[in-house]
């Protein structure tokens, strides 16, 4: 059988069976729900501040590392 037939038997089953499905693969697989949080993205404004401020509060530090 081949990936495309399971897929399309799995899509036959009632949700339950689904989620014993997904249950599965995630197990065999080493998903875990960290992993399936969508990403999220900073706004260019707000990572340019947080930015500025990280440099600001830390120019010593940073000053040391590039010598």
């Amino acid at each position: 059988m081949s990936a495309a037939e399971v897929i399309e038997e799995i899509k036959q089953l009632p949700p339950e069976e689904q989620r014993k499905v997904l249950s599965f693969l995630q197990d065999s697989l080493g998903l875990h729900a960290a992993e399936q949080a969508p990403v999220r993205y900073a706004v260019d404004a707000d990572f340019e501040q947080v930015a500025d401020q990280v440099f600001r509060e830390n120019d010593d530090l940073f000053r040391r590392l590039a010598q």
